[in-house]
């Protein structure tokens, strides 16, 4: 019992924050009719549809109670001659024939016109989704858990049918509900009224069976995105998993999110047999035997006729097979609107960072960089950056350096609008960046992190990520100038050689490589995030000489932990609680006896290069 109520909790704590029970008891159907307008560019397609079942619906209806007249007036008719009886009986079923086959046509281009909106409907959908996760900010994707976004974005293909089927099939099945009403009526109208006042009862059960149905299938989702979230974390970060010697944990990790994900799936299932097959379907029996007692009874003191009795279970059928197909399609759409629900619920996030209707284009960068006293926190109530003032000019290096979680990066990322400053100004050439497009800002801009991340494809793939329309001359400009000739000169087929077929790049490779897509599109602006911080000291010395080279005539923002690197600095600015606490020169910096003073010496004596460093 303990056991049950602990897992409880745990699987509120995971419902909590991911589908609220306001969410699940409100706002369903309104997020049905939100992804009505995807249905606007397949009208046409959708509204011929709806015109087809309009046209095939009577036919199929009419054709089943023209059997009546067959039995009464062309079967039983003995008293009229045989030959007309034969006429009649080959027209009538002739007449049937050819409804059923127009009907079958009509379902048939039902079909084919439910896959075109597919295609018209699935890609924008998921476009739309991608191109808006890319829009959030890195603070919001860092406080998610990544297999959440991958598992979403799989949900988004959920909802295709409710964005193409589940309107349309509404209108079907009450259309045919309506029509299997008024034949049902001509015969006898208590039969109408008895099947209306069982179908009461039935949608009550069915409505309180599916809303603990739709719980069951929200946990069920989140589990399952939390064993996706172990699987990705398993294979980004396999090289930790190995060298910690955790497979056999990762392993065991990830089977009880797939135990826990499929106890839940278990569950769904004995539910939804036991809401099927137990309790509506014995309902269903009870009173399927009601009407059988009633319209025999009526048949047995000839208030119906034998061709009456003969067509009017199919008619019962045609109206009360809707009338529980309109029940189980309302609820199988608030099933399908839990992952619609957890789709717009990223949707729903705003983008923390927008530009302004009337942004202007950036021109072309001359390399002036100012930060006037910006503020920025990621979360309210702790700075991460206090009133930090400074100005890089057009052509120089500037280094960030201080001990870690001092703001260098942060103050990095906010020229990249990767966050939003809470207060003060960020300005290129005298712009502020929060009037102009940022695509045309980011495009003037080469950006160099801690670690080169490779995408899938080949060497020139990732090289032309800088700029994807570079000639092969300036794939190769750019090789040179981040001193790759010699590596790219080894590999099998050149730029061309995929990442994929035993190419393997050593660190130093990785980061001039990340240099090399940076300088591809020629930047005047150069910000590089410790881009040595993960190299020994040879590759790290090789690299800088590199930057040296590359960084003439470019403005160059560079954050450090280590100094050695960052010597020659045109201005070092030093970083401690989100402030600027030194600045100058090296050699100015030294000698004042403050922090820089106290890193310098710590890692040059670590490093024993005092003598070759030192003053």
């Amino acid at each position: 019992m303990a056991a049950e109520q602990t897992r409880q909790k745990k699987a509120a704590s995971l419902m909590e924050g991911l589908i609220s029970e306001e969410v699940l008891e409100q706002g369903g159907w309104r997020v049905f009719w939100r992804f009505f307008p995807y249905l606007y560019p397949v009208k046409d397609k959708a509204l011929l549809m709806v015109l087809m079942t309009f046209i095939g619906v009577p036919l199929t209806q009419i054709s089943v109670f023209m059997g009546r007249y067959l039995v009464d007036e062309v079967i039983l008719a003995t008293q009229k001659p045989v030959s007309w009886r034969l006429w009649a009986f080959f027209f009538i079923t002739g007449l049937q024939a050819l409804m059923w086959l127009i009907w079958r046509v009509m379902a048939y281009v039902r079909q084919v016109m439910s896959l075109a909106i597919t295609v018209k409907v699935e890609i924008p959908l998921r476009r739309r989704f991608y191109a808006h996760l890319q829009q959030l900010s890195l603070n919001f994707l860092r406080t998610r858990p990544v297999g959440e976004h991958m598992y979403r974005t799989g949900e988004v293909g959920g909802l295709l049918p409710l964005i193409r089927d589940d309107a349309i099939n509404l209108v079907d099945i009450v259309y045919r509900m309506l029509w299997g009403a008024v034949l049902v009526s001509l015969i006898d109208w208590k039969v109408t009224v008895l099947v209306l006042l069982y179908i009461v009862p039935y949608t009550i059960m069915a409505h309180y069976s599916y809303n603990y149905l739709q719980r069951v299938n929200a946990e069920a989702r989140i589990w399952g995105q939390r064993a996706t979230s172990v699987l990705r974390d398993s294979v980004a970060g396999v090289k930790t998993v190995k060298g910690f010697g955790r497979t056999d944990y990762q392993l065991l990790k990830y089977t009880r999110r797939l135990v826990d994900s499929r106890r839940v799936g278990v569950k769904w299932t004995f539910l939804s047999i036991l809401t099927h097959h137990f309790v509506l379907w014995t309902y269903l029996v009870l009173v399927g035997k009601i009407k059988w007692i009633y319209i025999g009874y009526q048949t047995m003191i000839g208030n119906l006729t034998i061709g009456e009795f003969s067509v009017m279970f199919w008619l019962i059928w045609q109206l009360e097979g809707p009338m529980r197909k309109i029940v189980q399609h309302l609820q199988n759409i608030r099933m399908r609107l839990v992952p619609a629900m957890r789709v717009l619920e990223t949707l729903d996030v705003q983008p923390e960072i927008q530009e302004p209707e009337r942004a202007r284009s950036m021109p072309r960068v001359i390399g002036k960089v100012e930060f006037r006293n910006v503020r920025l926190a990621y979360i309210p109530g702790q700075p991460v950056l206090q009133d930090v003032s400074l100005t890089v000019e057009p052509g120089t290096f500037a280094a960030l350096v201080g001990p870690s979680g001092a703001g260098k990066s942060s103050l990095l990322y906010l020229l990249l609008r990767l966050f939003d400053f809470s207060a003060g100004e960020v300005l290129v050439d005298g712009f502020s960046i929060k009037t102009v497009r940022l695509r045309s800002l980011l495009d003037q801009v080469g950006v160099v992190l801690q670690e080169t991340f490779l995408f899938g494809g080949t060497v020139g793939d990732n090289l032309r990520y800088g700029e994807l329309h570079a000639t092969e001359e300036e794939a190769l400009r750019a090789v040179r100038l981040a001193g790759l000739e010699e590596f790219v000169a080894k590999l099998p087929h050149g730029l061309d050689t995929h990442l994929g077929e035993g190419t393997r790049l050593s660190g130093g490779e990785r980061q001039r490589l990340g240099l090399a897509r940076a300088l591809i599109r020629n930047p005047r602006l150069l910000i590089l995030d410790e881009p040595t911080a993960f190299l020994d000291s040879r590759t790290e010395t090789g690299i800088m000489d590199t930057f040296r080279e590359v960084r003439k005539d470019r403005t160059t923002l560079m954050v450090s932990h280590r100094l050695v690197p960052i010597r020659d600095a045109d201005r070092i600015y030093v970083f401690r609680a989100g402030r600027i606490v030194e600045q100058g020169v090296h050699e100015e910096l030294v000698s004042l006896g403050g922090l820089y003073h106290t890193m310098w010496e710590e890692q040059t004596r670590l490093r024993g290069l005092e003598g070759r460093y030192g003053d």
